[in-house]
């Protein structure tokens, strides 16, 4: 099915570690996302003991937080900066083993590296990889999954390939898709031992998938509500709520294809698909080709599913289509001056957001996450200077993390939940420990030492607004100001 990785080059160690200081710096001066707060929280919450679904809400499979949880320990109040440059390393190690899996099937050296390389580019590869999200955890499990599976050895590798394909999934539920469509590619097959090579993947999947069944079995309702029922229902709710309906329809396909087309995906799958048309039998008959195929296809069908599509939903897609891109690549090909000048328009395409970013750094002087360190900073001042002990309430969490204040686990999924309304009862919220804006009966049963708002980058005022107002009605007061943020404290 493969062959062992052949050595590294030395100019390509060099051509990787200059990528991996690229990616690292977008870590730096990436803006800030509104999506960063829960994954901030839930890290920092997971930190101190608690856990997903039984002491506070989670939208997603539970197992980032454990996994990066030691960053709380170990680099207390730079944790934004660190989950973000523990996702540049983890980008840095999907591109590595796009390579490493292409030189496995075969394709040649320049090639692995041109298409490892240009994965980099990919406007989803490059705006996943800068922020404090859970998206490059699974893409990087997944990728090691498929560099398993192309080697050559027995049942062992698929079934840890299934592992990891499990593990992903257990970061983010959309790397379910793709698994399913590895498994099903893998049966696709007369070969008997294929076919038992991949019953060992989904025996693997099924163990990797294990931490997920632990924690979920420990609040088996507010797993299902939080990590399925809200990705599947809530973002439509919201979005018809405000008047936003229109992208829940075609118009998502329209913004896949565009951000596909910013940077060489999207030139990528158009080629790839066109060499596995022209010569479907060598394609459908490599079980390898055929197992890229299918991971690619599943994390298309699955970014295809989300509504409404954002940017990071088409990742899945990417590592195993530039594998197999690695492989057109190595094919005698002899291109036209036109075919290569769209493939170079791709990639500088790709590279006009990450640029934009780093002159907006330079000209302004600022980098949005050291930036965001300092305003954490003066939250944390302002409210040891108000002699506030206890949990702190706030949408925007990865502040109040940073601060060094104890955030409040009602308040953990930032304002995704916040700003449901009937999504909850009132006993669920107390049960599940949310608040939301319809629901924040248990704010009035157990007061926060403090609630924090303010109109900071990526905010939404509306949702900071309610807060506010709901700071108001429980007799807090607003007691000082900082870096954009307003302290509430109870009045005595």
């Amino acid at each position: 099915m493969g062959a062992e990785t052949p050595a590294v080059p030395r100019r390509t160690a060099f051509a990787f570690a200059a990528l991996m200081l690229c990616l690292f710096a977008i870590a730096f001066i990436r803006r800030l996302s509104i999506d960063e707060s829960q994954y901030v929280a839930a890290t920092a919450l997971t930190a101190r003991g608690l856990l997903p679904y039984r002491d506070f809400a989670y939208l997603q499979t539970p197992l980032q937080p454990f996994v990066f949880a030691p960053l709380q320990w170990l680099l207390a109040g730079h944790l934004l900066l660190s989950i973000r440059l523990a996702n540049a390393l983890l980008g840095s190690a999907t591109m590595v083993l796009v390579y490493g899996a292409a030189r496995r099937a075969g394709a040649r050296e320049g090639a692995a590296l041109a298409a490892a390389g240009m994965l980099t580019t990919c406007q989803s590869f490059t705006w996943s990889v800068g922020v404090a999200r859970n998206d490059m955890l699974p893409a990087a499990l997944m990728m090691a999954g498929l560099w398993m599976i192309a080697r050559d050895r027995r049942w062992l590798n698929p079934f840890g390939g299934g592992v990891a394909f499990g593990l992903a999934a257990s970061a983010k539920i959309s790397y379910a898709v793709p698994a399913a469509a590895v498994f099903l590619g893998g049966l696709w097959t007369r070969d008997a031992d294929e076919r038992r090579r991949f019953l060992a993947f989904a025996a693997g999947v099924a163990v990797g998938l294990i931490p997920t069944f632990i924690v979920a079995a420990l609040a088996p309702h507010a797993f299902v509500t939080e990590a399925i029922v809200f990705p599947a229902t809530a973002p439509s709710q919201y979005y018809t709520e405000v008047g936003k309906a229109w992208r829940l329809g075609s118009d998502r396909f329209v913004r896949l294809i565009a951000v596909a087309a910013v940077g060489p995906a999207l030139i990528a799958s158009i080629e790839v698909a066109l060499a596995s048309w022209m010569a479907p039998r060598a394609w459908s008959d490599d079980p390898l080709r055929r197992i890229l195929l299918a991971a690619s296809l599943g994390g298309l069908v699955s970014a295809a599913l989300n509504k409404p599509f954002q940017i990071f939903y088409l990742l899945p897609a990417l590592p195993p289509l530039f594998v197999l891109a690695a492989l057109f690549l190595s094919a005698d090909h002899k291109w036209p001056r036109s075919r290569k000048g769209v493939w170079g328009l791709s990639v500088a395409a790709g590279l006009v957001p990450p640029l934009a970013w780093s002159v907006h750094a330079v000209g302004t002087g600022n980098m949005p996450a050291v930036d965001a360190e300092h305003s954490a900073a003066a939250v944390g001042a302002a409210l040891h200077a108000a002699h506030v002990e206890g949990p702190v309430a706030a949408l925007a969490s990865q502040f109040v993390a940073d601060s060094g204040a104890e955030i409040d686990p009602r308040f953990a999924a930032g304002p995704f939940l916040y700003r449901t309304a009937g999504f909850v009862s009132a006993e669920q919220a107390r049960e599940w420990h949310i608040v939301t804006r319809d629901q924040a009966g248990s704010l009035t049963d157990r007061p926060p030492a403090a609630i924090v708002t303010g109109m900071y980058p990526d905010a939404q005022p509306e949702q900071e607004m309610e807060l506010a107002s709901q700071a108001k009605s429980l007799g807090y007061a607003p007691m000082v100001n900082a870096a954009g943020f307003t302290m509430w404290k109870r009045r005595p």
